[in-house]
């Protein structure tokens, strides 16, 4: 299952925030680079949270959260990735056909 827009792009800031300055950002810094109301953020870092991309506690602050994983998954149910892994499997030309 892919994630909606938001809390893609709030696992996207934390990931490169926390590689750039060595911590999480804040709530405010959060609010000002997603662009995002402060019940967006929490409501999309519930999502992460649920979906074991990030551990956190609801009821601390942002920056005691813990990335799990840094990437969005890849959704293997996709016809586009059934397609590719199909043909390096087989061996078949649908690769080139499709792309």
């Amino acid at each position: 299952m892919m994630l909606d827009d938001t809390p893609r792009k709030l696992l996207r800031i934390m990931y490169h925030y926390s590689g750039h300055f060595k911590r999480l950002p804040t709530m405010p810094e959060m609010e000002r680079l997603s662009g995002r109301t402060p019940v967006a953020i929490r409501k999309g870092l519930l999502e992460l949270a649920d979906q074991n991309y990030i551990s956190w506690n609801p009821h601390t602050t942002i920056e005691t959260a813990v990335i799990i994983e840094g990437w969005e998954r890849e959704d293997t149910t996709s016809e586009r990735y059934q397609a590719t892994h199909r043909s390096f499997q087989t061996g078949n030309l649908d690769y080139w056909q499709y792309y």
